[in-house]
C-alpha cells in the first residue's frame, strides 16, 4: 500500500514538472474562473515574474472583451470544453492573442473540480497573417497589373488589374499558362525571362496581345522572389498598360513632324510672348536657317508695330484666339504682310501653357490685290466711258427697234392674209382630192361592173356557142365577136392581169369563174373541159398563189386580192 501511494506521488510529481516546464502556457482555475495555478510559460506570456501577480485573480480580467470571456466560461461549464482564439492584454497593457484549449477536470466520482487551460501565444503569427492579408489585398486591388509565375514562366497568380488589361473575367483563363503566350514576340519574351533568371530583374517596355487579339504595350518590371534561405522561389512582375500613352506619343511625333514640315510658318511662345519653337517655314520666311537666331526672342520684335503686336497677344490671352493680318519685319529689314491665326494652348485641366500661331505670307497676294484695285479703278473709268457710248447706241437702237416693230407688224398682217389664202387653197385641194378619189372609185366600180357582166352574161354564152355545131361562116362571126369583146374589155382586164401576171390565159379564166362562185362542173361545161382538167388548173392557181397545203378558201382569197 505504501509503495502504491509512493508510485502515485512520483507520477504526480512527473506530471507537475511536465506542466511547469511546458512551453505552452498552462493555467488552472476554479469553476468561477478564478486562477489557482499558472506555469512559467503562462507567466512569461503575460509578462509577470511571480505567480503571486496572477493567482487568485479572475481570468476575466485578462480578456480584451469581458463579454466574450464570460461566454467562453459559460460554454466550458455547459459543454465541458472550448477551443478557439481569444484576445487579451499583457501586464504592460500591450495586446496578446492566444489559441486557447480549455476543459473541465473531474474527480474519481465524476464531479467537476476545476478548469484547466492550455494556450499558445499566436500574437506574432496573427500579426504576420494580418500583414500578409494587407499585402495580398494591396496586390489584388492594385491599379497596376501584378502577376506571379514559377521559374519556368508559368503563371500562378494574377490580380484583377492584370485580368482587365488582358480582357479576361476569370483567373482560370490565365493561370497555368506560360507568360510567353501573351507576348507579341516569342523570342523577345524568352530573352526577358533569361535576363531575369541571370540578373535577378528586368524592366522595360514589351508588346503583347489581349484576349480579343488587339495589341497592348506594357511597361514591365520583373524580379525574382527569394525565400529566407536566399533560394529563388518565383518571379513577380508588375506592369502598366502604356498602349494609349505610346499611341499618344506616336500621334505627338506625327504632329511634331507635321508641324516641322508644314509649308505654313508655325511659331510657339510662352505666356510672356517669348518664342520657344519655330519650324523651317518660319525661318525661311524670316530669312535665316538658324533657329538659335529666333528662339528666346519676344514675338513682338518681329512685328512692324509693336503696340499692335501687344494688342494681339493680350487678345489671345483674354479671348483664347486671334485671327487677322499684320505686318512683320524680316531679318533684312524688308516688310512682309502675313495672315496670323493665333490661339492659346491649354492642358487637360484647361490651364494655359503656351501660345501657338500659324503664319502665312500674303505679301504677294496683297501686292496683287493692290494692283487689282488699280486695274479696277481704271476699269471703272473705261466702263463709265463705255456706258455713255452704250447709252447713245441704245437710244439709236430703240429708235430702230420701234421702226422694225412697225415693219414686223405690217409683215404679220401680210403673213396673216397669205395664211388665210393658203388655208383656202388647202381646203380647195382637199375637196378636189376627195372628188378625184370619188371619181376614181366610181370608175373602178363601173369597170368592175362591166367586166363582171361581160364575164357572167356574155363570155360564157360565147364559149357555149363555140362548142356547138357551127358552119365556118358562123364560127368566123363568133371569133370576130369574141375578139371585139376582148378588145373592148382589154382596158378593164389590165388590173386583173396585174394580179394574175404569172397565170396562163386559161388559169385567168378559171380564177375569174372561181371568184364568180362557179362550181367545177359549171366551169367544165362553160369551158368545154373535163372536171379533172378544171381541178388541175385550180391546184396550179393555189400553188402560184402560195396556198398549197394551206386551209384557205381559194374564192375568198381571190376576192380579197381584187379589192
Amino acid at each position: 500500500m505504501f509503495l502504491k501511494d509512493r508510485d502515485i506521488r512520483d507520477q504526480l510529481l512527473i506530471k507537475d514538472r511536465a506542466i511547469a516546464s511546458s512551453i505552452q502556457g498552462i493555467g488552472i482555475g476554479d469553476l468561477e474562473g478564478n486562477i489557482t495555478y499558472v506555469n512559467d510559460a503562462a507567466l512569461r506570456m503575460w509578462g509577470a515574474l511571480d505567480p503571486s501577480e496572477v493567482l487568485g485573480r479572475s481570468a476575466l480580467e485578462f480578456a480584451k472583451s469581458h463579454e466574450e470571456a464570460v461566454r467562453v466560461i459559460e460554454t466550458i461549464l455547459k459543454k465541458g470544453s472550448w477551443e478557439g482564439e481569444i484576445a487579451g492584454w499583457r501586464k504592460d497593457g500591450s495586446p496578446i492573442i492566444v489559441h486557447l484549449s480549455a476543459n473541465i477536470v473531474y474527480n474519481d466520482r465524476g464531479e467537476p473540480i476545476c478548469i484547466m487551460d492550455s494556450f499558445i501565444d499566436i500574437t506574432d503569427r496573427k500579426k504576420m497573417e494580418e500583414e500578409l492579408r494587407i499585402k495580398d489585398f494591396a496586390i489584388a486591388s492594385s491599379i497596376q497589373g501584378i502577376g506571379i509565375g514559377d521559374l519556368e514562366g508559368n503563371i500562378t497568380y494574377v490580380n484583377d488589374a492584370a485580368l482587365r488589361m488582358w480582357g479576361a473575367l476569370d483567373p482560370s483563363e490565365v493561370l497555368g499558362r506560360s507568360a510567353l503566350e501573351f507576348a507579341k514576340s516569342h523570342e523577345e519574351a524568352v530573352r526577358v525571362i533569361e535576363t531575369i533568371l541571370e540578373k535577378g530583374s528586368w524592366e522595360d517596355e514589351i508588346a503583347g496581345w489581349r484576349k480579343d487579339g488587339s495589341p497592348i504595350i506594357v511597361h514591365l518590371a520583373a524580379n525574382i522572389v527569394y525565400n529566407d534561405h536566399g533560394e529563388p522561389v518565383c518571379i513577380m512582375v508588375s506592369f502598366i498598360d502604356i498602349t494609349d500613352r505610346k499611341k499618344m506619343e506616336e500621334d505627338l511625333r506625327i504632329k511634331d513632324f507635321a508641324i516641322a514640315s508644314s509649308i505654313d510658318a508655325i511659331v510657339i511662345g510662352d505666356l510672356d510672348g517669348n518664342i520657344t519653337y519655330v519650324n523651317r517655314a518660319f525661318l525661311n520666311m524670316w530669312g535665316d536657317d538658324d533657329p538659335e537666331m529666333v528662339i528666346g526672342r519676344p514675338v513682338i520684335s518681329f512685328a512692324r508695330s509693336r503696340d499692335f503686336a501687344h494688342q494681339v497677344i493680350e487678345s489671345v490671352i483674354r479671348e483664347g484666339s486671334w485671327y487677322g493680318e499684320l505686318e512683320g519685319v524680316k531679318k533684312d529689314k524688308s516688310t512682309v504682310t502675313v495672315l496670323l491665326a493665333a490661339n492659346l494652348v491649354t492642358d487637360a485641366a484647361g490651364r494655359a501653357v503656351c501660345m501657338m500661331g500659324t503664319v502665312v505670307d500674303i505679301t504677294e497676294r496683297k501686292n496683287a490685290q493692290k494692283q487689282l484695285e488699280k486695274y479696277n479703278e481704271e476699269l471703272e473709268t473705261r466702263v463709265a466711258e463705255r456706258t455713255r457710248a452704250l447709252v447713245t447706241a441704245n437710244e439709236r437702237l430703240i429708235t430702230e427697234i420701234e421702226e422694225r416693230k412697225e415693219i414686223e407688224k405690217s409683215l404679220r398682217q401680210k403673213e396673216e392674209e397669205l395664211r388665210m389664202q393658203s388655208l383656202n387653197l388647202k381646203e380647195t385641194n382637199t375637196a378636189l382630192k376627195i372628188l378625184l378619189k370619188q371619181r376614181e372609185q366610181d370608175k373602178e366600180d363601173i369597170e368592175e361592173k362591166v367586166l363582171t357582166n361581160m364575164k357572167e352574161l356574155v363570155i360564157p354564152y360565147i364559149e357555149t356557142l363555140k362548142n356547138t355545131t357551127l358552119d365556118k361562116k358562123q364560127k368566123a362571126y363568133v371569133d370576130i365577136l369574141e375578139s371585139n369583146i376582148f378588145n373592148i374589155l382589154s382596158p378593164y382586164m389590165k388590173k386583173l392581169s396585174t394580179l394574175y401576171q404569172s397565170f396562163t390565159p386559161m388559169q385567168i379564166q378559171i380564177a375569174d369563174l372561181v371568184k364568180a362562185g362557179k362550181t367545177t362542173k359549171e366551169m367544165s361545161e362553160l369551158l368545154n373541159l373535163s372536171d379533172r382538167a378544171i381541178e388541175f388548173h385550180r391546184n396550179s392557181i393555189r400553188d402560184k398563189l402560195g396556198l398549197k397545203n394551206k386551209k384557205i378558201n381559194l374564192r375568198s382569197y381571190l376576192l380579197s386580192l381584187s379589192k
